[in-house]
Formats: C-alpha cells, sequence, structure tokens
C-alpha cells in the first residue's frame, strides 16, 4: 500500500481529497516539513472521539454527496483544494458547500478543525498501517506522533472500521 493510495481506500470522495490535499501526505518526507500545515497535521493530537466525530462526518456527506449529482461534480471538479492552506480549505467549504458544513458542524466539529482531523486520520493510519504489514520498521521521525502511533495501533480495529464506514454507497 502506498501512502499516497490511502485516501482513495479510506474513503476517496470529494471531502478526504480536500484534507489529502492540504496534507501533501509524503511517500518521502523532503519538502514538507516546513509547511505549517503538514507539521499542524502531523502533530495533531487524535482522540478516539475526534475520529469517531470525523468518520461519522465523512459517512453523512458520503450520503450527501451520492444523493446529490450537483454537489458531487462541483466538489469532484473542484481543482483549487490542493492549492489552499487549510484555513482556505475550511472558508471554501463553509462559503461553497453550506450543506457539508452544515454536517460538519452537527457532528460536533468546526470545518478547519474536521480537515485536520481527516488529515491526521490519513497520515497516521497510512504510517501505522505500513508498519503492520512490514513496510517500515519504525515511524519516520516527525511523521506520526507517539502518542497517536499507540492509539491507532491500540485501536486498530476500530480505526479498519472507521475506514470501512467512510466508503462512500457507490463504492468509489
Amino acid at each position: 500500500m502506498k501512502v499516497r493510495e490511502f485516501p482513495a481506500m479510506l474513503g476517496g470522495v470529494a471531502v478526504l481529497a480536500l484534507a489529502a490535499a492540504a496534507l501533501c501526505i509524503p511517500a518521502s518526507a523532503q519538502g514538507d516539513d516546513n509547511n505549517p500545515d503538514v507539521i499542524e497535521v502531523r502533530h495533531y493530537q487524535l482522540t478516539m472521539d475526534k475520529a469517531q466525530k470525523a468518520a461519522t462526518t465523512i459517512q453523512a456527506i458520503n450520503q450527501l454527496v451520492a444523493s446529490n449529482p450537483a454537489l458531487s461534480g462541483a466538489m469532484n471538479s473542484d481543482s483549487s483544494a490542493g492549492k489552499l492552506t487549510i484555513t482556505q480549505q475550511a472558508q471554501a467549504i463553509d462559503s461553497k458547500y453550506p450543506q457539508v458544513a452544515a454536517l460538519i458542524h452537527q457532528n460536533g466539529l468546526e470545518t478547519r478543525e474536521f480537515i485536520v482531523i481527516t488529515g491526521a486520520i490519513i497520515n497516521d493510519v497510512s504510517w501505522v498501517g505500513m508498519k503492520k504489514q512490514g513496510m517500515i520498521q519504525a515511524y519516520p521521525p516527525g511523521m506520526i506522533t507517539p502518542q497517536n502511533a499507540a492509539l491507532i495501533e491500540t485501536n486498530w480495529d476500530a480505526f479498519q472500521q472507521m475506514g470501512a464506514n467512510m466508503v462512500p454507497p457507490n463504492g468509489n
């Protein structure tokens, strides 16, 4: 499993693309070490509660997008996400996609925090998965916090279930 493939496996939906774009999730760490958004995501302290809220939100957004072809098309064609900071992405979601922002807020998260949490889940589950599969022996410094690694390792099955629940209804 390549790290860049994980967002598609986790959900494959426009919202995850927005979060992944903010991260520049690296196959290697080169070039990202000074990006404040990448640093923030890599150092975000995950909790099971926040991860569950993000997963529930993604599931709700997937259902909304699946039932609204116009929204789906707009989100999938939005090419600006990878060029924006996390703060700018949050502002764009709040202004361009108010239905999505409403779901995020209904699940107890602010839009910016949702993007950061989603990015942290993608990043951290990817690293733990690579270690579990023997692709790496140890976590590279600065890529995942020891606390997040321990949380995900201890709750691996729960994180796998979250990932399964985040898959869009049409399986894409």
